[in-house]
């Protein structure tokens, strides 16, 4: 069976797999550069919406503090109304605190759809290389084995002696 002039051969297609995978590589790294870029965006708009609104909160919380010691003044002394409210605002502050501690903290600036793609991609590249082992006659890589004076490979442990920790079995 001959192949048509415009397919390429598997030696053409081993020999592009770096460049691809280098390509790859690259244009992954890019996505994670904009998602990130895109999600960075997104929560600065969103802080400067909240700065703005904590600027006009501000100054509405001064008059409702004020308003609450002039009605507890009425029962109280004014200087237990001013403790009171005082403290009231000291517990806000420290739920409010607690709250955007426990918000910061959960936040995840990792890009996630990035990791998953290359992820698939590591899984695609494992895939091919466990059908390429599983072929007949394919040997494992063996590659320089450091040997003691005796000849020996000298390798112990759980792998055995097999190279790059192929145990043999699957």
């Amino acid at each position: 069976m001959s192949r048509k002039r415009d397919e390429a051969g598997t030696f053409e297609l081993l020999a592009r797999l770096p460049q691809q995978i280098v390509s790859l590589a690259k244009i992954e790294y890019n996505n994670a550069k904009l998602e990130a870029i895109g999600a960075a965006k997104k929560a600065g708009i969103g802080a400067a919406g909240v700065v703005v609104a904590l600027f006009f909160v501000f100054f509405m919380l001064q008059a409702l503090v004020i308003a609450a010691i002039a009605a507890l003044a009425l029962v109280w002394p004014w200087w237990l109304a001013a403790l009171t409210v005082a403290a009231v605002l000291l517990l806000l502050a420290a739920g409010a605190l607690f709250a955007g501690y426990k918000l910061i903290k959960r936040g995840n600036p990792v890009p996630e759809q990035t990791l998953d793609r290359v992820g698939a991609d590591a899984a695609a590249l494992s895939d091919v290389r466990i059908n390429a082992d599983a072929q007949p006659g394919h040997q494992p890589p063996t590659g320089p084995r450091p040997t003691s004076p005796t000849g020996s490979s000298g390798s112990t442990g759980s792998q055995g002696s097999a190279p790059y920790g192929y145990g043999g079995t699957r």
